[in-house]
């Protein structure tokens, strides 16, 4: 029933509008090609070269996001929200107090990786927050540059193309752009090695597995979601290639390197808290939020003392304590409760890629106003953010429509390995959502890929019939 009523709130009962465009997109397609019209069309687009169309893309993403960081009124940090944290450490940081608590204390709550990211800029050009905005901008050429990438290795140029034109006009990526958020750190380096994972696939080479891994491992310090990224090769190989050696060569060379990578970090929470905590202390609380007899799919709930909550956690004192209860405590909910403890996890995954509306971007841009601006309108925010969530719900279910085409149109697009790759990262992300927290705006950095996918979904209205020879007479 969790699981049931997930699904008919956050797919059924809400994005009505959506799937009414999705379906209007995928028909006019069918139209146009039944008309001829792709067809048709497609000398005007040949005329001009793949390299072109590639920085025409890249010139409306900038353009776009620059002019968003220009007219947005957002000024960091916003109370309440990660980027306070972010910038507390790395203020810390840079004035070689290290990374601590407001009380002074050693701390390890969050990856450190982009509080030193911030903590460089700080040291040398001083607290300066339109200057992280513009940095943004260029990871953000990057970002595109590899969805072109990995949607031409995957399929084929023009998917690439077309995957990383949503992508420069998708909103919550635009919308970020002011924000201090470490997915703009963490997205481009995920991409660029699920890229390289796919090309050496395609022509094995352990040059490309060794970056891949170092890649995986230093985006772990900003977002901890690729620290066992080692997953998705190893099934690559074993389950397409049916190459048992090399499946786990890579699993335990990416995770080799992951590990080493992380040991400093490591090694000094050990030395400064007692624990060798590879990335975060927040693991426990947040594995232990969302696995308790009052957790909901949604959002993590804190049980107090009266409603069954966990006496060891709740009365922990330092972070590590904290860490370990929560860990401990959720393990043995999970053990008395086991069907209760799927449904939930799977609620997440559900949550985390639904259709209702709930725009935590667009409210994180309208959180702090900056001074001598003004708060626009309920009205103008309330259109930002149904074309946000919009937007997104179309992407999303093209993509699904690129998930069918993948697995059933054979004789129509050539299924190849790379979107194979895709969809294990896909289901590897939605693995640690539901063992953890599902947060809307942890589903961001799975958004790049989906526009790969239903640029693919696309690409079946583009792509002539193939002719099936007919099956020999007996």
């Amino acid at each position: 029933m969790i699981l049931w009523n997930a699904f008919y709130k956050y797919f059924l009962h809400s994005g009505a509008a959506v799937r009414s465009i999705t379906a209007g997109i995928l028909l006019g397609f069918f139209l146009l090609r039944q008309f001829g019209i792709i067809e048709k069309s497609k000398g005007f687009f040949l005329k001009i070269s793949p390299r072109t169309w590639l920085f025409f893309i890249l010139f409306i993403g900038f353009a776009l996001r620059l002019a968003w960081v220009m007219w947005s009124p957002y000024s960091p940090p916003a109370a309440g929200t990660e980027d306070t944290f972010m910038i507390n450490h790395a203020r810390d940081l840079a004035n070689g107090k290290g990374y601590i608590t407001a009380e002074g204390v050693p701390s390890a709550n969050r990856p450190i990786g982009y509080a030193l990211v911030l903590a460089v800029i700080f040291k040398f050009f001083g607290e300066n927050l339109d200057l992280v905005a513009v940095i943004n901008l260029f990871l953000t050429l990057l970002t595109l540059w590899l969805v072109y990438r990995i949607g031409a290795a995957a399929a084929s140029e023009f998917v690439g193309l077309l995957a990383a034109f949503l992508v420069a006009i998708y909103p919550t990526s635009i919308f970020a752009s002011r924000i201090v958020l470490e997915e703009h750190v963490f997205i481009p380096i995920w991409l660029a090695g699920i890229l390289l994972l796919i090309l050496d696939y395609q022509k094995a080479g352990w040059i490309k597995v060794l970056w891949a891994a170092i890649l995986f491992a230093v985006g772990a310090h900003f977002r901890t979601y690729s620290f066992t990224m080692g997953l998705v090769p190893f099934l690559m190989w074993f389950l397409f290639k049916k190459n048992y050696g090399q499946a786990f060569f890579r699993l335990f060379a990416v995770q080799a390197i992951i590990l080493l990578v992380a040991l400093p970090w490591a090694i000094r929470n050990y030395y400064k808290m007692g624990d060798p905590i590879l990335y975060s202390t927040y693991v426990g609380g947040a594995f232990y939020y969302s696995n308790n007899s009052t957790s909901d799919v949604r959002y993590p709930v804190y049980p107090t003392l009266e409603q069954g909550g966990d006496a060891a956690f709740l009365q922990a004192k330092t972070e590590v304590e904290s860490n370990r209860a929560g860990k401990a405590a959720a393990w043995r909910w999970i053990k008395k409760n086991p069907s209760i403890f799927i449904q939930k996890a799977l609620g997440r995954g559900v949550y985390l890629l639904g259709l209702s509306r709930e725009g935590w971007i667009v409210k994180d841009n309208f959180n702090t106003i900056r001074s001598g601006r003004t708060r626009p309108s309920e009205k103008l925010i309330g259109k930002i953010d149904k074309l946000d969530n919009d937007f997104y719900g179309v992407i999303f279910l093209l993509a699904i429509f690129g998930v069918i085409v993948f697995f059933f149109s054979k004789a129509q697009i050539p299924r190849k390995p790379g979107l194979g790759c895709l969809l294990l990262t896909i289901l590897y992300y939605l693995s640690i959502i539901c063992l953890t927290l599902g947060h809307r705006k942890y589903r961001f950095p799975l958004e790049p890929i989906f526009c790969i996918l239903a640029a693919y979904g696309l690409t079946f209205f583009t792509t002539p019939p193939r002719n099936i020879p007919a099956a020999a007479k007996p």
